[in-house]
């Protein structure tokens, strides 16, 4: 089950045993808050129990199979991330094998201790959700306040915040409390009060040309030129972009040892993988284009620094030969 569909449909009837697989914490945290929710509010002091390293399986399984005296299923949430002995491993599969119908266990899985017992349990994917499954929650969020919100403004949310769900839904809560009921959220909201990184909006520049989208890669192109921009640094950081995207298009680095290779977020790289292996697809040579235009951005520079061109000459011919990528 992937984490979105909790997120989304709420739990009606909760699985005695979910296994809480993946590694972003946010969607783990929402998960959680989710199935815990399902504790009336008036019995969550007696009703809900965390269990982390410290304690032991004895008592986790002993609370488990205790009634609550106020009726209804208890939630306990299992963080323990040591080793497990052989017989907490048999307990825990004894107890996963015949649960109680009166209480629900999550089970935090970061390590190899409940291997054994995953076949037995509702396993719940919190990894980073796709690009459409983002959107899919945020649309539903918005739906909840009474808003909603446009699709070109929707995709540049998520680019904005380089596919961090935390981040997109501190955002859309900042978004929602300036639109009225039923107001539909546009893109020029969007660009008004998000706070996007100069990165990440470089990167939705380069996305949009190597789609095709010369008008919105311009438009971008010229908000940082009314913004008082200088040409000089444009090309710099353009270049800089590109050659970072050709670096991730390349590597075969994990996302977190290559965020750390070119001092970007982890967030940052994943986001971007997934724009490179679209562009792989749709693009016939993508590879070999984006390490022609990294090589051609790169003698702009020496011939904008050494004097032969002006900065916005460079400037000028780097987005004409940036717009070639998109050919395909």
């Amino acid at each position: 089950m992937r984490a979105v569909d909790i997120l989304i449909n709420g739990v009606e009837n909760p699985a005695p045993v979910y296994l809480l697989k993946g590694a972003d914490g946010y969607v783990r945290r929402e998960v959680v808050r989710t199935l815990q929710d399902t504790v009336p509010a008036d019995a969550r002091d007696f009703c809900l129990e965390e269990y982390g390293d410290d304690d032991d399986i004895t008592s986790v399984i002993a609370s488990l199979s205790t009634v609550s005296m106020f009726g209804g299923k208890k939630v306990v949430y299992l963080r323990r991330q040591k080793d497990l002995s052989e017989r907490d491993k048999d307990m825990l599969e004894a107890y996963v094998s015949d649960p109680a119908d009166t209480a629900v266990l999550m089970i935090d899985d970061k390590s190899t201790n409940y291997l054994r017992i995953a076949s037995k349990c509702e396993v719940v994917d919190c990894g980073v959700l796709t690009e459409k499954e983002v959107k899919s929650y945020i649309g539903f969020l918005l739906r909840e306040s009474g808003a909603a919100i446009k699709d070109g403004a929707l995709s540049l949310l998520y680019s904005y915040c380089a596919g961090d769900l935390g981040r997109i839904v501190g955002e859309t809560r900042k978004l929602t409390s300036y639109a009225d009921v039923g107001h539909e959220i546009t893109e020029n909201d969007v660009e008004q009060l998000v706070a996007a990184d100069v990165d990440y909006k470089l990167y939705e520049m380069a996305s949009a040309f190597t789609d095709g989208n010369a008008e919105k890669g311009l438009s971008v192109l010229a908000n940082f030129r009314a913004k008082g921009e200088p040409a000089v640094k444009l090309l710099y950081n353009v270049t800089s972009t590109y050659r970072k995207v050709f670096h991730m298009a390349i590597s075969d680095l994990p996302d977190e040892q290559e965020a750390k290779a070119l001092d970007m977020s982890v967030k940052a790289v994943q986001f971007n993988r997934r724009m490179i292996a679209k562009h792989k697809t749709q693009i016939s040579g993508y590879i070999v284009k984006l390490k022609a235009l990294v090589e051609y951005l790169y003698e702009l520079e020496y011939k904008f620094k050494s004097g032969a061109i002006s900065d916005e000459s460079a400037l000028n011919m780097a987005v004409a030969k940036i717009l070639t990528v998109s050919k395909r």
